[in-house]
């Protein structure tokens, strides 16, 4: 988990000697950031989720204590897959009796939440992982649903848990599309390009793959383990999520030396009368597309 975002009030600022204009100034040179109306951080090299952990941070800090992390927020603490597109507004749940609210950087939504589906991460009270993902599958389209049920299940979350919470809130808006995204979530999809390419391979109505497919030789010897596999087709299928070579990476390798050793697994299972079809993240979201190569090849080894 990584550690909790440190950032500033402008009262603090001015408690340091620095004067409103002093602040206004390291603004306009990036020396210092601004996150919502009083607060700030350094300007590290940050990813959008990072960014979004701080926002996070700062905006608790002027909402009732009884407002909860939710939806896409909440999928952010958990370390969940969600659109980067949404995550310049913080989204969170109200407890107390009330309308929802909407400003320019945060959504306060009124929806029905128990409390035993409240956890606490970084010091904050947030939707629960199954709360969560529940939220998410029924908000978001189905696609990143399934990545976010995907991802959660991977991390050993219990299937009966995520089902209990779709049971609690039949009701809620989504419920019914939550409930198909929980029933084709699969914790044996290792990225969230996988689960994007579940979804699409099902869509195009191609036969279902093996997830995870272990290759060996005739000597009963290790080859590979494949993201996907048509076995009795001889197929198996490998997304490459952008940060997948430098996952592959030993300390002391370079990128290329993780790519030589990809070339070299690929001719390894080739050797084994496989052939192997390579899609990116960008052909995954392309349905047609990814339908289409998949299909060549099907009806090349056929």
């Amino acid at each position: 988990m990584s550690q909790t975002p440190q950032n500033i009030t402008h009262d603090e600022l001015r408690q340091t000697g620095l004067s409103t204009s002093d602040i206004d100034t390291r603004i306009r040179r990036g020396t210092l950031m601004r996150l919502r109306r009083g607060v700030y951080s350094a300007p590290e090299a940050r990813t959008p989720e990072e960014q979004h952990r701080h926002l996070i941070h700062a905006s608790t800090t002027v909402v009732t204590d009884s407002n909860v992390v939710s939806h896409v927020s909440a999928g952010v603490l958990h370390g969940l897959p969600v659109p980067r597109h949404q995550l310049e507004l913080v989204t969170m749940t109200r407890l107390t009796s009330g309308h929802g609210e909407h400003s320019e950087r945060m959504r306060v939504r009124h929806t029905a939440l128990a409390a035993d589906e409240v956890t606490t991460l970084e010091g904050l009270r947030v939707t629960t992982l199954a709360r969560t993902v529940f939220d998410l599958a029924r908000s978001l389209p189905f696609e990143w649903g399934v990545m976010a049920c995907d991802d959660a299940l991977r991390q050993g979350l219990n299937p009966a848990v995520l089902h209990m919470a779709a049971r609690r809130h039949p009701r809620l808006r989504g419920a019914p599309r939550a409930r198909r995204v929980i029933a084709f979530g699969n914790p044996l999809s290792e990225s969230a390009a996988e689960s994007l390419s579940r979804v699409q391979i099902a869509r195009a109505g191609l036969p279902a793959p093996e997830l995870q497919f272990e290759l060996f030789d005739s000597d009963g010897v290790f080859v590979s383990r494949s993201d996907f596999a048509w076995p009795e087709l001889h197929l198996v299928g490998e997304v490459d999520g952008k940060a997948k070579y430098g996952s592959l990476l030993r300390p002391g390798q370079e990128p290329a030396d993780a790519i030589m050793a990809e070339k070299r697994r690929e001719e390894s299972i080739r050797q084994q009368g496989f052939w192997v079809v390579r899609w990116d993240w960008e052909t995954a979201w392309n349905e047609h597309e990814l339908a289409s190569l998949i299909r060549r090849a099907m009806q090349w080894r056929r």
